[in-house]
């Protein structure tokens, strides 16, 4: 079975990663409280897969640009538990690539005392919008 379909535009999407520490947004609840956030580790988990979350194709259309911060919960073993939208911009947007992206994506285990631990990370992922197709006729003379 063939792959998502991804939509077909003229320009190159570039979405753009950066991981934050967890020390910013504080966890809620006792079913988190098990996850170190990356602050608390001796190594910090680091990305093994390839991770290309879908421009979506409204946004595309629209020429938008965005941002979504989510918080991975990633086990012992590097397979992501969770993800968390945390905020986006503009909202209703990207999130939902984002989220399957990083639902997807395999990690190196974070490290506290020489042992893999479950860890909390914040990322930001950047949806820089697409160059514009040039108009049909315009280009050589």
């Amino acid at each position: 079975m063939p792959g998502p379909r991804l939509p077909r535009l003229a320009g190159a999407i570039v979405v753009s990663i950066a991981v934050h520490a967890a020390a910013a947004e504080p966890a809620a609840g006792p079913a988190r409280a098990n996850y170190y956030p990356t602050r608390e580790l001796d190594v910090r988990p680091g990305i093994k897969t390839r991770v290309h979350p879908e421009y979506p194709e409204t946004a595309a259309r629209r020429g938008l640009s965005g941002k979504v911060v989510l918080r991975l919960y990633i086990n012992e073993k590097g397979i992501v538990d969770r993800v968390e939208t945390l905020r986006a911009q503009p909202p209703g947007m990207f999130e939902h690539s984002a989220e399957r992206a990083f639902s997807a994506a395999r990690f190196s285990p974070g490290m506290k005392n020489k042992h893999p631990v479950k860890t909390q990370m914040t990322i930001e992922v950047s949806f820089d919008s697409p160059t514009p197709a040039p108009a049909p006729g315009a280009g050589w003379r």
